[in-house]
């Protein structure tokens, strides 16, 4: 297997005609520092909604309640940004201090809190108050464009909403507490300021189907910190369609949002991490040479507090709680999953505990899966998985096949939609959550991969289910009945695929990966022309020039070929797309021509994404139809494409790589509708 650097090594030389070294880059592992040893797994609850959710610490994710009257049909919320500290886990020395958000009157601040539960086609106006304090708990790296200014920069980012541009919280619509418009301390693309300064005000139509969808950060040069510190929660849409699968028994009404993310917590240990207290969050503030390599042209002295390609914390968290336990009766479950990590991937499976109740026995499978949506909605078809369960498929110690098969693979910002029934389960049983990915994926760091026993770092064992006597009547179908009416009620869903013609444009694309001025390790995304700037890449700077300039209404097919030696999950703005195929190409020449035989997405992608997994050496096609939503009233042009590039008349979104170090560092490029 060729090594993750000397992939991206070759790939950037030999695209401008560059002799190859002749030698292997060979990356050292170091772990990062580590959060306080022996906290005990499944030793609290799982925070669930609202005040009934809370565990023993107390803690839950609050919901937002709407005003419905001020504005008829409308859903109106007020919230606030903020900073507060929570005691997520008592074997943590003290509380750690989060960002987060809340609402404006009960200033109800817990972890994930603000969550919101939407109707289709009905429209929800959220005011935003920024109130975060001057200086931000975790490091910042001010080489990193944007991240100069203020620290307690914000904006609000529906991820995965069909929402106007001005509403959509792009990178260079933020605000500060003092913020008053465009350029008068805020962002130049902000254009939707609220009433007072330092708001903004954000409408979303909801013209979409029942899906779990998220809003979190996305200020410029901060964005890692920010999601990192908090700021991120739930976006729920229903529609009838599902209720109708509700009331009739196809799907529970038994539904637990699980929220995945990976912590790492300060011991005391660093003398040199000045940001937190100990049991507060702590964040790779070194870029460290042993760990990473430098290169390009007279690379600059590294930066004091320096960005890292990616981070892969060492303590598995779960709505907000590390390793929870949670009580399931005997019954059928539905459970909304996010990947709302940093940069780790996650195959779930599903086992009985061992004898000790907090490992997995990988000999003793759980319940199946069926996989019912993502994070475009129901899929076409369920899917079964855990049936057995599948592990990480390795071709070389640590190294992954990025193509699968998988059991449930969800990548960052990737999310899950499944059912898992626990009625023949016996009571008093345990079962565990557990996951196995190298970390990064697919070359993978076996010192990104903790898996203390009984206690953490841990990044496997995720969770505990605890399984307890049903109460109240039998569920109306089993499995197989589930499994089967499933079938039937989503076929009508198969009309939706998208297929291409003779006539749709076909847009090739790179994903790329080479040194910034410090000769940090950077990854852009770029076009398949070398970019005149730099002739030894393909890629282009987030801020220069756009080369996705598109107009309303246009579908399309984008092929993207990943010139890197990772798995990349690109999120695209306002479009869901069809993923069509994926197939191997000559990265090393390269020749951006299909090599291989074309493979079809898997079952669980055959439905609408807008985060798809794109593997190295492959290139993915995916069909988009890029319309503008209709709202009722005018949606400016984007001043800062008029002001910057020229560009008139334009609506102003991003596409980019969902590994939160890769977006800011410099993955992500406009996309721009006119």
């Amino acid at each position: 297997m060729i090594s993750r650097r000397r992939f991206m090594k070759m790939s950037a030389m030999a695209g401008a005609g560059v002799a190859l070294s002749n030698t292997l880059f060979s990356r050292k592992a170091f772990a990062f520092s580590q959060s306080p040893p022996n906290i005990r797994k499944f030793h609290i609850a799982i925070p669930g909604l609202g005040p009934t959710g809370a565990n023993e610490l107390g803690n839950y994710i609050p919901v937002l309640s709407p005003d419905t009257t001020t504005y008829p049909g409308v859903d109106a919320y007020k919230i606030v940004m903020g900073e507060f500290s929570q005691q997520v886990h008592p074997d943590l020395p003290g509380p750690t201090k989060f960002w987060g958000y809340a609402d404006a009157t009960t200033r109800d601040h817990k972890y994930l809190g603000g969550l919101i539960v939407a109707q289709k086609n009905r429209p929800v106006r959220l005011l935003a108050k920024n109130e975060l304090p001057n200086k931000h708990p975790l490091p910042v790296d001010t080489t990193i464009m944007g991240a100069e200014l203020a620290q307690n920069r914000a904006t609000v980012h529906f991820h995965g909403g069909f929402v106007p541009w001005t509403s959509d919280g792009g990178p260079f619509s933020w605000f500060t507490p003092h913020s008053k418009g465009p350029n008068q301390g805020a962002g130049p693309s902000f254009q939707n300021p609220g009433p007072t300064p330092g708001t903004a005000e954000y409408y979303y139509p909801n013209q979409q189907s029942a899906r779990l969808a998220w809003y979190h950060d996305h200020a410029l040069g901060i964005t890692r910190l920010n999601a990192y510190a908090g700021m991120a929660t739930g976006y729920l849409i229903t529609d009838t369609f599902e209720q109708t699968l509700i009331n009739a028994g196809v799907i529970p009404s038994r539904m637990v949002p699980l929220i995945l993310q990976d912590k790492t917590f300060v011991d005391g240990s660093d003398p040199n991490y000045i940001w937190g207290e100990p049991g507060e969050l702590w964040y790779p503030y070194l870029y460290e040479t042993s760990r990473w390599e430098r290169g390009g042209n007279n690379p600059k002295n590294l930066p004091p507090v320096s960005c890292v390609p990616e981070f892969f914390a060492d303590t598995a968290m779960v709505n907000g709680a590390p390793y929870p336990y949670l009580p399931v009766e005997q019954a059928r479950y539905r459970f909304h999953i996010l990947n709302g990590s940093q940069a780790r991937f996650y195959n779930l499976q599903l086992y009985y505990a061992d004898s000790s109740g907090t490992e997995a026995d990988l000999k003793k499978a759980g319940p199946a899966f069926i996989q019912i949506g993502t994070e475009g909605g129901f899929l076409p078809a369920p899917v079964l998985l855990n049936a057995p369960p599948v592990q990480t498929p390795l071709v070389a110690p640590d190294t992954a096949n990025p193509d699968g098969p998988f059991n449930l693979m969800i990548a960052p910002g990737e999310r899950a939609d499944i059912i898992i029934d626990f009625s023949n389960v016996p009571t008093g049983a345990k079962l565990i959550l557990y996951s196995d990915p190298p970390a990064p994926f697919p070359g993978g760091d076996p010192l990104n991969d903790y898996t203390t026993p009984g206690v953490g770092p841990n990044t496997r064992t995720l969770m505990q289910f605890r399984v307890i006597p049903r109460s109240g009547p039998k569920d109306s179908l089993n499995f197989q009945q589930t499994f089967a009416a499933l079938r039937l009620a989503l076929l009508p869903l198969a009309l939706e695929r998208m297929r291409p013609t003779e006539h749709t444009p076909v847009r090739d694309l790179t994903l790329n990966e080479d040194f910034d001025d410090y000769g940090r390790l950077i990854q852009r995304l770029g076009t398949t022309m070398p970019n005149g700037s730099n002739n030894l890449t393909f890629a282009h700077n987030y801020d220069d020039f756009p080369t996705e300039i598109i107009p309303d209404g246009a579908t399309e097919v984008w092929r993207i070929f990943n010139l890197t030696g990772d798995t990349h999950p690109i999120h695209f703005h306002l479009a869901n797309c069809q993923i069509l195929w994926r197939a191997p190409f000559d990265a090393t020449t390269p020749d951006f021509s299909v090599i291989g035989q074309k493979s079809r997405p898997d079952p669980n992608e055959s439905g609408w994404k807008e985060t798809v997994r794109m593997n190295p050496g492959e290139v993915t096609a995916v069909i988009m139809k890029f319309e503008l939503p209709k709202v009722p009233f005018t949606v400016p042009a984007s001043l800062r494409l008029r002001n910057q590039y020229g560009i008139k008349n334009a609506a102003e979104y991003v596409w980019h790589c969902h590994i939160l170090e890769h977006e800011e560092h410099d993955m992500m490029r406009p996309l721009v509708i006119r």
